[in-house]
């Protein structure tokens, strides 16, 4: 019998729009079909006790005064017991239920609390993200005092988790080159959409452009790989087109940049579905991160042409020309452009190859019975 599974957050359960969220919810769903699922997490301003879709959400307050927020923040610079933190809810059964971890920062809160026995969910390989560039002095600042810390942390919540779950083949390879005898407790589940939420609005809405051609990049703009992605939107691919083209930036804190005539930042939306479905086509000119994009997938599941960077698209088993067109050069980015906008039965092909592609390989309830498998093993 498969044991109530209680989830970690790394990111608040309300309100909470990331990507990595997204990943959460989702595993989150999918396990609800399965076993019984609470969720935790702790935000800074927000407490919260619901429900959503049959899953318990407990969300408390993160610090306890000002005095406790800087200790927090002390810790995450110095202290090798540094950890995530998570309602104390969450421990209060658990010797009858699974602990699932949503990053490998709550390892040393388990190790406190002596629980052997978890899942991890990597989204990333973490300790890759400290070669990327730092965009302000407070990550360059943490990246050089923390990051052998940091790693040393991740690869033992890999080396002693019951099983760990990542989002692609190249993800898993890079931590076998590093932890070679976590081998055989790794299993692929790669970010996906619910394909049917984006096959049914395309379905019951309308497009509405006004007349204009539209070209969409979205994704959270406090994210390095995004910054320096809407920079070269700016600097490089945008100033190329007049203004009957324009350029729909969508994402949460937007960078302050001096953005040409056709490019317009939307900031937060609810629901990107509608921007999705009135866009020509999509773009991900990303020059480095880690993962897998969910901008892509959702591109893809709008039935949406798609141009990318390999590291852009890194994780997604595409097909170069069929379903998306790689391009790491970002000078080549309009001449792509407006050939696609010019050959409008290639732009369509395109388009509809990555809806089947998403269909058939990136739709979450594919995976459904190869977490049921990882649950009952750990159970």
């Amino acid at each position: 019998m498969i044991k109530p599974v209680n989830i970690l957050s790394s990111t608040p359960l309300y309100p909470s729009k990331s990507g990595g969220y997204l990943r959460i919810l989702n595993i989150a769903k999918l396990a609800s079909n399965i076993t019984d699922v609470s969720m935790f997490a702790v935000d800074e301003n927000v407490e919260y006790y619901g429900k959503t879709e049959g899953i318990n959400l407990y969300q408390s307050k993160k610090y306890n005064g000002k005095l406790d927020k800087l200790g927090y923040y002390y810790a995450g610079l110095t202290s090798n017991n540094y950890s995530f933190r998570t309602p104390e809810e969450a421990f209060s059964n658990c010797r009858n239920s699974l602990i699932q971890i949503e990053g490998p920062y709550f390892y040393n809160l388990l190790k406190k609390k002596n629980i052997t026995n978890y899942i991890l969910d990597e989204h990333n390989v973490y300790w890759e993200f400290f070669s990327f560039p730092a965009y302000n002095f407070k990550e360059k600042i943490y990246n050089s005092v923390s990051c052998k810390r940091d790693k040393k942390i991740e690869i033992n919540a890999i080396k002693n988790a019951t099983h760990t779950l990542v989002c692609s083949e190249r993800d898993k390879s890079k931590i076998l080159e590093e932890i070679p005898e976590a081998e055989g407790s790794i299993s692929i589940i790669p970010n996906c959409v619910c394909f049917n939420e984006y096959d049914y609005y395309k379905k019951n809405h309308t497009r509405d452009k006004n007349g204009m051609l539209q070209i969409l990049f979205m994704g959270s703009l406090n994210y390095g790989p995004n910054i320096d992605a809407v920079s070269l939107i700016c600097t490089k691919i945008a100033p190329n087109f007049k203004n009957d083209i324009k350029f729909i930036i969508i994402g949460r804190n937007p960078p302050s940049f001096d953005y040409p005539e056709n490019v317009e930042v939307l900031g937060y939306v609810d629901d990107v579905k509608k921007y999705l479905l009135d866009s020509d086509i999509c773009i991900c000119p990303l020059r480095y991160g880690s993962g897998t994009r969910f901008k892509i997938l959702e591109y893809m599941a709008m039935g949406k042409p798609v141009i990318s960077t390999f590291k852009g698209a890194e994780g997604i088993d595409y097909t170069n020309g069929v379903n998306i067109i790689i391009e790491d050069n970002i000078d080549e980015y309009p001449i792509i452009i407006s050939e696609l906008l010019e050959n409008k039965k290639r732009l369509s092909s395109i388009g509809k190859n990555a809806e089947i592609l998403v269909q058939e390989k990136y739709d979450w309830i594919l995976y459904k019975d190869t977490l049921r498998q990882i649950y009952e093993k750990a159970s």
